[in-house]
């Protein structure tokens, strides 16, 4: 489900909450060789635990905190402990602040490309086959979209509209992420905050997707049978555990398994998704991290951009910083 709705933690949170969470962690699933197998493929991704770190060079120190963008009761803790993080702190950057965001409907009419395919390329009628755009028509049409705007849609869009899952945020603030509680705690206490990219960056960059992989992922997710709650459970416990790394292993091992399609292309295109969404971004940030002037700087950003080779702690790394783990 277009890499477990932006790996749950991403652009927009989980639609269908209404519906009961059916879930179950797949972690607690795995035979004595998958854990063997996960505990040898972890160790292969650099800083793959931990969601608050500190990376310092010279008189400046950064601290790095993942977020979960959609809201969860277990959150209140975490804030506990980064409150005094962020009171102190000379600024802090989100990858959009609540400000930039009012303006996203404004940027989408502006930028119709972000939300539909241009003008001269082919529809999604033509690029899917007759059974599969059927099937796609019939399911949006309960949602009362109409066969010539829906060919016409961006598929990783429409992957986001057919998404469902029971299991939203826990407790009564739910909807209010990590990011949304880290600004408003920031505003209270006068500490400038800032944006790492423009409105509409993350959408722009689902739609920079080759097409056709694109509407691969959506034939792959209307077609597959697979509990997504198990997915969004897992990540969302990994996440809290700090281990969100280990869930993302397990889900490129496990999306879409249902179906007859090969691993290696799985792999390929959940790879590709990972490119645009989250390397390619972390790479355009880190300019806008080192030209902040502050001594003591928050880059709170989605827990996804952390591990890995092109997550922002291998980059600071790469650039002279030296990384400590922090609590969270």
């Amino acid at each position: 489900m277009l890499r477990a709705l932006i790996l749950c933690l991403g652009l927009l949170a989980a639609t269908g909450v209404e519906a009961r969470c059916t879930g179950t962690d797949l972690r607690t699933r795995l035979t004595p060789e998958g854990e063997a197998l996960l505990a040898r493929e972890i160790k292969k991704v650099p800083f793959a635990y931990g969601n608050h770190w500190i990376a310092t060079k010279g008189s400046q120190r950064i601290h790095l905190i993942g977020t979960q963008h959609t809201g969860d009761s277990r959150m209140r803790a975490v804030m506990r402990k980064l409150t005094p993080v962020i009171q102190t702190a000379d600024a802090v950057l989100l990858e959009v602040t609540a400000k930039q965001l009012a303006t996203l409907e404004d940027t989408l009419r502006k930028t119709p490309s972000i939300l539909t395919i241009p003008k001269g390329s082919p529809g999604l009628d033509k690029l899917m086959e007759p059974e599969e755009w059927q099937m796609l028509s019939l399911q949006m049409r309960v949602q009362g979209v109409d066969e010539r705007v829906l060919a016409r849609m961006q598929p990783w869009f429409i992957s986001m509209n057919l998404s469902r899952s029971g299991c939203g945020g826990r407790g009564l603030f739910a909807y209010r992420g990590l990011d949304d509680r880290i600004e408003l705690l920031a505003a209270r206490a006068g500490v400038p905050v800032g944006s790492l990219e423009a409105v509409g960056t993350g959408m722009s960059s689902l739609s920079a997707i080759p097409i056709r992989d694109q509407v691969k992922l959506l034939v792959l997710d209307m077609k597959s049978e697979l509990n997504f709650d198990d997915q969004v459970v897992t990540l969302s416990n990994a996440y809290f555990e700090e281990r969100l790394a280990e869930a993302m292993l397990i889900e490129d091992w496990t999306l879409y398994r249902d179906l007859d399609v090969s691993r290696k292309e799985v792999s390929r295109l959940l790879r590709q998704f990972d490119t645009h969404i989250l390397d390619k971004r972390n790479r355009a940030w880190m300019p806008v991290i080192q030209r902040t002037k502050a001594q003591t700087l928050v880059v709170a950003v989605g827990a996804a951009h952390l591990p890995g080779k092109a997550g922002l702690l291998n980059l600071l790394k790469q650039r002279g910083y030296s990384l400590s783990r922090a609590e969270f």
